[in-house]
């Protein structure tokens, strides 16, 4: 039986910036010259989010406020908390769908219209964030007639620099023994990827928006509680490095790595990228996940 996450975790692990990401995601590619076209949006992606991130500053949360919305399991940021310069949004925004446009060109006109979609409304965007970390985003692009898949993405990519920053600066504040729940205590989103960790394989999650890391419970689903064994599966790798793990109750997975099979731990926000033909076959079998940032082609 794994440990008690107590004795794995002992302090809140900080989010790579943009730049690292970067870095490592080239080298990773450079390895492996097949992945070049596959990760190109995203390498892409992570260079227009870096200048933002680079001058973005959370606002500053009154430290006893956060401790006791964590106590009482509510997420650190508060929807109403999240600012950001308005014109550093929008220019991000055009940016991630000028992006999306050039390597999925068939996409254009969907993305064009998601691109337009803040003009003349000053805080179209900051509004939209509030509606994301609420996890209503849905509610604006059926409201605007838009892709709700597609404008996820674009919003994803949009507010990820600024979660991220956010998640770095509010991570000293989280407790890992005292957080063992399955939603991010930084934003409250998803996990959307995890990791199996030495030397137990406790497993870490990964959160969708803003990509802090925080232990749970490996034996059930994160998205529903399911911890049935006949219901809650996982399929290897040949190399025994990833699993897929699908839930028969919400038709939900979630993509994991084993650290125990590796010499160094890769970073996380990478692996998301680097598996994506794991999730294309798991959305192939027929199970889906939450509109995040990522599988562009196969949400």
């Amino acid at each position: 039986m794994s440990p008690h996450p107590a004795s794995v975790f002992s302090a809140s692990r900080m989010p790579a910036d943009a730049r690292g990401l970067v870095a490592e995601l080239s080298r990773r590619a450079d390895e492996r010259p097949e992945l070049a076209e596959m990760v190109a949006p995203y390498l892409a992606l992570l260079a227009a989010q870096a200048p933002a991130e680079d001058v973005f500053s959370p606002s500053p949360l009154s430290e006893a406020e956060i401790r006791a919305r964590l106590g009482r399991g509510v997420p650190a940021l508060a929807p109403e908390d999240f600012q950001a310069d308005r014109e550093a949004l929008k220019r991000l925004w055009e940016e991630v769908c000028a992006i999306a446009a050039r390597h999925f060109p068939d996409l254009g006109p969907a993305l064009e219209s998601i691109r337009r979609w803040p003009d003349g409304r000053e805080d179209a965007l900051a509004s939209a964030a509030r509606y994301y970390l609420r996890g209503e985003a849905s509610l604006l692009a059926e409201e605007a007639g838009l892709d709700d898949a597609l404008f996820q993405f674009v919003l994803n990519n949009t507010l990820h620099p600024f979660l991220r920053r956010t998640a770095s600066a509010l991570a000293p504040l989280v407790d890992p023994e005292a957080w063992y729940r399955p939603y991010c205590p930084i934003c409250g989103g998803e996990p959307d990827f995890a990791a199996l960790t030495k030397p137990h394989g406790a497993r870490r999650l990964l959160c969708s928006r803003c990509d802090f890391e925080w232990p749970y419970r490996r034996s059930s689903c994160p998205f529903c509680g399911n911890d049935n064994p006949d219901q809650y599966l996982y399929v290897p790798s040949e190399d025994g490095v990833y699993r897929l793990y699908l839930c028969d109750r919400c038709r939900r997975y979630l993509k994991v790595i084993d650290l125990r099979e590796l010499v160094e731990e890769p970073l996380l926000p990478v692996e998301r990228i680097l598996t994506l033909p794991m999730d294309w076959a798991a959305r192939q079998e027929g199970y889906g996940i939450r509109n995040t940032e990522y599988g562009i082609r196969n949400t």
